[in-house]
């Protein structure tokens, strides 16, 4: 192979080249060698240790926040057993049926004359009282006088009635006997308003007459005057209510009782497994319960509060 004449004497000038350094290599004598002097391994310790979340100390406020939501959840389930048990406690079946009267143009479409009665009356020995006068004393407010108003409808055969245009709220209802103009009954009740977009309140009323002996009773105490018994006296506080709503209100008191003893089991679960995340579920939760004034709900917004800062874990 033909190699030009300049490559050849670069490739020889090159090679001298690199053979002058080989040459020119230092040489390292045994006695200026440096030994590293040979050492037995020594292992320490820093003292830091590893701690899992689960041994990490508890914050207090985990403290705090489980004592809001274990009280307000007690309060919640209070508040429930106290809705189921509508005769006794501080919210009753009737107090709250009454309250709704009272703000039905604001929280529904119910307007004055919105209530319907129907119901069915029954004698002293089961069977159905028949042509006997139903009346309600009903306010009703024209061109901005008020004048007093008597709807009235006689039972037919088998003990039924109907009133339309009464207003809802605490109503007198007398029941007359047709068969004796100064025999009847004098009855406090309640008409539910209409529920939200119901612009109708419907209420159905189960009603006893007495016996004719406890009416021969009445007019002997009177003297032969009357034969009337009234019992709007005896009935304040324990008036004639539709019992289907009371029905409704059974219902709320038992998630108000549920919800409080979930956010209870909860934020137990939470506080023993150190997490955040779950015990401000628990007091959100319980904001829900409600509560006897409203307690439930401050103590829940409370223990909410108290979480944050808090590093989340998820146990």
């Amino acid at each position: 192979m033909w190699i030009h004449p300049r490559k050849r004497n670069k490739g020889r000038l090159l090679f001298r080249a690199m053979g002058d350094r080989t040459e020119e290599a230092p040489v390292i004598s045994e006695s200026q060698k440096v030994m590293i002097p040979e050492e037995e391994p020594i292992f320490s310790s820093t003292g830091a240790t590893l701690q899992l979340p689960k041994d990490a100390p508890r914050d207090p406020r985990m403290h705090v926040a489980l004592l809001f939501i274990v009280v307000a959840g007690l309060f919640g389930a209070i508040n429930g057993l106290d809705f189921i048990d509508g005769d006794q406690g501080l919210v009753t079946d009737r107090g709250f049926i009454y309250s709704q009267t009272q703000t039905a143009s604001f929280i529904s479409q119910s307007s004055p004359g919105s209530a319907i009665l129907t119901g069915t009356l029954t004698l002293h020995d089961g069977s159905p009282g028949s042509n006997f006068t139903i009346e309600v004393v009903t306010k009703v407010v024209e061109n901005g006088t008020q004048r007093i108003t008597r709807p009235s409808n006689v039972t037919d055969a088998e003990g039924r009635f109907r009133l339309e245009g009464l207003n809802p709220g605490l109503m007198t209802m007398f029941v007359v006997n047709n068969s004796h103009d100064s025999e009847g009954m004098t009855h406090r009740i309640i008409l539910s308003p209409g529920a939200l977009f119901e612009p109708y309140g419907f209420t159905h009323l189960d009603v006893d007459y007495e016996s004719p002996e406890t009416f021969d009773n009445v007019e002997e105490e009177n003297n032969g005057l009357m034969r009337w018994i009234d019992l709007s006296e005896e009935q304040r506080g324990r008036e004639l209510y539709d019992p289907t709503a009371a029905a409704v209100y059974d219902i709320v008191g038992t998630i108000f009782f549920g919800i409080g003893l979930i956010a209870i089991v909860l934020g137990v679960i939470g506080w023993r497994a150190k997490s955040v995340l779950l015990l401000r579920t628990a007091g959100g939760l319980v904001f829900f319960s409600q509560g006897h004034f409203y307690s439930a709900c401050c103590l829940g917004m409370l223990a909410m509060i108290s979480t944050y800062g808090l590093h989340i874990s998820d146990g």
